[in-house]
């Protein structure tokens, strides 16, 4: 994915162009109905050119530019006169921008303006629809009464109390989310809301600036093995994006075919952004014991001494739902 501030500097860039060059045909239409307006736009321009000369004529520039000053506010009174003639508004020869707070170039009081950073905000949130059911994959859709009455029997462990805490924490873990969060792990059987989750802190993180990656485990590696191979087509690296991106979402680790390259790009992704100190949320079906057959020492330690681990419990939820 290229980078969603670059695209939007695009966006605000053509507004500002194609708001100055819409106010450039309106002066250019306007001077064609009315030749005196034309002439006075014209002594307005040679006024201020003579305007910026005088800042260098020393002592003198200051008498000088109060006059300008002046000829200039009888010749916007002038102009003014010209337009209500015409039944216009003495503002219709101004640049209409988008933002009237940047005047559409992104910047405000040496800082990002709410323009650019709502656009940024926006593609966030449509890269994450095109991937997964991000919109309707919100904390207030997710349904506990799915996991009422259901106790596990080995344990006799309440499936809605510990699906509440669940919910609990990662609503909070979404609240406070900055780049030092801590990683988490979402594990359990299918089918029990570890997507439905990720996807609803993925809402909230998106809405708070952050851009946030979401990949299922068969997809990112297939397209990990295509760069690595020289098959992936574009400039995009998905390599890149997953290790620079405020938060990664890596959905059903463990369904993807395992390799030995698989097993290595599983240990570079989550070696490579715990030393970066960037979270990342991976759900997967696999037990503890199980990632450690699958994987490798390496990954097996990293995932327990840097996620933490959150165990779904319940019955699946697409079956109650089907049934």
């Amino acid at each position: 994915m290229a980078n969603n501030l670059e695209k939007a500097k695009v966006i605000i860039d053509n507004r500002r162009n194609a708001a100055e060059d819409a106010a450039e045909k309106r002066r250019r239409e306007l001077e064609e109905v009315s030749p005196e307006l034309r002439a006075v736009n014209t002594e307005i321009a040679s006024a201020g050119l003579r305007a910026i000369k005088a800042i260098g004529m020393g002592q003198d520039a200051g008498e000088y530019i109060a006059k300008l000053a002046q000829e200039n506010l009888e010749l916007q009174k002038k102009r003014k006169s010209i337009l209500e003639s015409l039944g216009l508004d003495e503002n219709v020869l101004d640049v209409h921008y988008t933002c009237p707070k940047c005047e559409d170039t992104g910047i405000f009081d040496g800082h990002y303006c709410t323009c650019i950073k709502s656009l940024v905000t926006q593609m966030q949130s449509d890269n994450l629809n095109m991937c997964a059911p991000a919109k309707t994959s919100t904390f207030e859709s997710f349904r506990l009464d799915y996991y009422n009455g259901v106790v596990i029997p080995e344990t006799g462990e309440s499936a809605y109390e510990r699906m509440s805490q669940i919910l609990a924490f990662c609503k909070g873990w979404a609240e406070d989310f900055d780049r030092n969060s801590q990683s988490i792990l979402m594990f359990g059987n299918t089918g029990l809301g570890k997507t439905h989750l990720s996807l609803a802190i993925a809402n909230v993180v998106v809405s708070k600036g952050y851009n946030v990656i979401y990949k299922t485990a068969g997809t990112l590696f297939s397209q990990l093995e295509k760069e690595r191979f020289g098959r992936l087509k574009g400039n995009e690296s998905p390599e890149e994006e997953v290790l620079s991106c405020d938060l990664l979402i890596l959905d059903d680790l463990g369904s993807e075919f395992i390799t030995q390259f698989t097993v290595s790009e599983v240990y570079n992704i989550i070696n490579s952004r715990m030393l970066a100190g960037k979270p990342t949320i991976i759900n997967t079906n696999l037990k503890y014991d199980e990632i450690a057959d699958k994987y490798n020492p390496r990954v097996y330690s990293r995932i327990i001494g840097d996620y933490v681990p959150l165990e779904f419990i319940g019955f699946d939820i697409r079956q109650i739902k089907d049934n």
